[in-house]
């Protein structure tokens, strides 16, 4: 089999995280409209959970998770490219005990075990543009952190630019880039169409 047709029966799941307010679903949606791939964004879970349970609730944490991997198995089972985010922090831990970086890996392992490829996009900016996203229009939208304050002090917890422990893993500061820009990165190094 040649390479062009094994990429023919290959899929793409792009997973980009980062920290809050770094411009996921910014980038994913600019990344959407360039490629046309499905697009669901980690808030669609997250409300849902939010509308039944207290947030760090054990029910909540189970509901989300349950809800994610349910769905990359059958974004893996139909064989779709998707687009997705994911908040990432190295050292959190789930109310019902996985890890992100374990979170990680096993969206990585239902995607390959279907055939498909994990594409990771771990985007990171400075403090300062940060605290500028955190503030903008478009959190409005989606019960998402508007508060520089809080966000300053979630910038102090942890190391958001440690990357997740996974292969296909593209790093990119977005600090002084639009979402046009890191889109076509993306589609450029992972060669997507």
């Amino acid at each position: 089999m040649n390479n062009s047709s094994k990429n023919k029966l290959l899929f793409n799941v792009i997973i980009i995280y980062g920290t809050v307010a770094v411009g996921k679903f910014t980038v994913a949606n600019e990344l959407h409209k360039l490629i046309n791939y499905k697009f669901f964004h980690n808030h669609h879970t997250y409300d849902l959970s939010r509308q039944l349970f207290e947030r760090g609730s054990l029910y909540g944490g189970r509901i989300i998770e349950n809800i994610r991997i349910m769905l990359f198995k059958e974004i893996a089972e139909a064989k779709i490219n998707v687009i997705t985010t994911h908040t990432y922090s190295p050292k959190f831990v789930s109310t019902t005990g996985l890890s992100d970086p374990m979170y990680m890996k096993k969206v990585q392992s239902i995607i390959e075990r279907k055939g498909g490829r994990a594409c990771f996009v771990h985007l990171f900016a400075d403090e300062k543009e940060i605290l500028k996203r955190v503030s903008g229009e478009s959190r409005k939208n989606h019960m998402k952190l508007k508060d520089k304050k809080i966000m300053k002090e979630i910038l102090k917890t942890d190391d958001w630019e440690l990357p997740a422990p996974v292969k296909n893993n593209l790093q990119i500061d977005s600090t002084n880039l639009s979402a046009k820009q890191v889109s076509n990165f993306i589609i450029k190094h992972f060669n997507l169409s």
